[in-house]
């Protein structure tokens, strides 16, 4: 029995479920026993992967006897993460057989990043429910990220007394958006602008400002009064502000959030920062090296350092940043003679990179 072969693109029809006690494999639908379709030595890779689905990937194990085309028997369970597996899709490979004993690809290893507290600073001013801000003296210089590729965003909430219960997405530092009161105008040489409810939590007198027109052009006007339901500028407006608008205010001592909070914040009150990070992910892929695979066709973080059969780990540093690992464990590389000779990749493999 051969360690390992070069296709990573054998067929898998219909789905799977398995014992564990037993280790047998039952199918449905599947050709079990049939070479391209699933033969002893070859690898079974349970579940399915791709974003947003890592936790319906299982594992991996070799195929160590053949009954009949609806079932096979698995070597061992080390490889799977231990979680039941019952109608779920697969894949057949012929990857090293190692990699399925090697505890760090040990599918029962992964996990998805999670939020840790980096910072924590105190509430400048009173924030009610329902504020889309919140006031912290010198916001900018926390660090805060609010768009990292997807998988990093730093979050807002009270230690110990998370608002929502959920963590609350940051949507901007220094600045925050309101809508003028709906059928009130503010015309041209206006300087006070009204808004219900006054201007969001954590704008202030002589600090903060508004984004209009004025002098025949938009620019930041410093607020130089703030009543219950207007704000008054230190310059009149030179185009007329309808009620409904969406303006801007800027200010360093403000953060906005993408969703309002349920419970007030008080002046004083600690306010925590968190962060995505972590997590670990490590799967054995066949990377081949054609023009349209990740080794040849990819200047991204995700590009291998050759063809072959390749581990590859991703995790989320401290700053939040996608960190790809890759180790050839097998080099195995074509040439322009026979296609055939590198490894065999294809819809019926596990593709690459599949980021979650």
């Amino acid at each position: 029995m051969a360690l390992w072969g070069n296709n990573d693109n054998l067929v898998s029809n219909g789905t799977v479920a398995l014992n564990y006690a037993t280790k047998v494999v039952t199918g449905t639908g599947t050709t079990f026993g049939t070479v391209g379709f699933g033969v002893t030595g070859d690898i079974i890779r349970f579940g399915a992967r791709g974003p947003g689905v890592a936790s319906t990937y299982f594992g991996d194990a070799v195929i160590v006897g053949i009954a009949s085309t609806t079932q096979c028997t698995i070597g061992s369970t080390a490889g799977l993460s231990g979680v039941a597996i019952g109608g779920t899709e697969y894949h057949l490979s012929q990857l090293p057989k190692s990699t399925v004993l090697d505890h760090s690809t040990d599918s029962g290893k992964d996990g998805l990043p999670s939020y840790v507290t980096y910072a924590t600073r105190d509430a400048r001013d009173f924030a009610p429910v329902g504020s889309l801000s919140v006031p912290v003296l010198n916001a900018k210089k926390i660090g805060i990220q609010t768009n990292t590729k997807g998988k990093d965003a730093t979050v807002l909430l009270r230690p110990g007394v998370d608002p929502d219960g959920s963590e609350i997405l940051v949507s901007a530092v220094g600045s925050a958006t309101s809508v003028t009161k709906s059928g009130q105008a503010s015309p041209v040489g206006f300087s006070t602008i009204f808004f219900p409810g006054g201007p969001p939590a954590g704008i202030r007198v002589n600090e903060s400002t508004l984004e209009v027109a004025s002098g025949g052009s938009v620019k930041p006007i410093l607020v130089t009064s703030i009543g219950s339901s207007s704000v008054g500028l230190a310059a009149t407006i030179s185009a007329q502000i309808n009620g409904g608008t969406t303006l801007t205010f800027k200010s360093d001592n403000i953060i906005s959030l993408a969703s309002a909070i349920t419970i007030g914040i008080s002046t004083g009150a600690e306010i925590g920062f968190r962060r995505l990070k972590g997590g670990y992910d490590k799967v054995v892929y066949g990377i081949g090296d054609g023009t349209s695979q990740i080794f040849d066709g990819s200047s991204t973080e995700y590009r291998t350092s050759g063809a072959g059969w390749v581990g590859v780990t991703t995790y989320l540093d401290c700053h939040g940043n996608v960190r790809v690992k890759s180790e050839t464990l097998v080099a195995i590389g074509g040439n322009s003679q026979d296609a055939t000779a590198g490894i065999q990749t294809g819809s019926n493999g596990i593709l690459y990179p599949t980021v979650n």
